[in-house]
């Protein structure tokens, strides 16, 4: 278990790894040498496509703490956000921010496994892929299971969220 998990009571990978679990839901986790800071250094160290790896940016609004989940080459739509979760507002937060929401390492913040307050979104485009690859929680661990089961396993909405 990662030292920052035992001292300051972080979520790991193994958190994600049970909450798929419990819903059933196939998938891997693996760990990589190094750190991976960014789901484009996950692609480019595991050579994807950049739209088969996702990102995670946190927001927080008035109906509380979202995860939108984008394709790693692409930009989140914060309006597109909004009106998926019909808030009034939405305001991103900066990585220790969304580690302090999270309770997981700011830079790798999982798609899954979440505190039970959050709200996920996910892109149409890359909730419709047969295999995503996320960050998994720690610095070195990588996610992999398919769209469709992220989607029913996290109560997801699907939208039109990148640009």
């Amino acid at each position: 278990m990662p030292v920052a998990a035992i001292l300051f009571g972080m979520r790991t990978g193994v958190d994600v790894h049970n909450y798929l679990v419990e819903r059933d839901v196939q998938h891997e986790l693996f760990n990589v040498r190094g750190r991976l800071r960014s789901a484009e250094r996950i692609a480019s160290v595991l050579d994807l496509p950049p739209s088969q790896v996702g990102k995670v940016v946190v927001f927080e609004s008035d109906r509380g703490p979202l995860a939108a989940l984008i394709p790693s080459d692409r930009e989140v739509d914060a309006e597109g956000v909004r009106k998926a979760v019909r808030a009034k507002e939405v305001r991103g937060t900066t990585q220790a921010r969304a580690s302090q929401l999270s309770e997981y390492l700011g830079e790798a913040v999982p798609p899954a496994g979440l505190p039970g307050v959050f709200r996920v979104v996910i892109d149409r485009a890359l909730a419709a892929q047969d295999v995503l690859y996320f960050a998994a929680g720690e610095a070195s661990a990588v996610l992999k299971l398919r769209g469709k089961d992220l989607v029913r396993a996290t109560g997801a909405r699907v939208a039109p969220i990148a640009s």
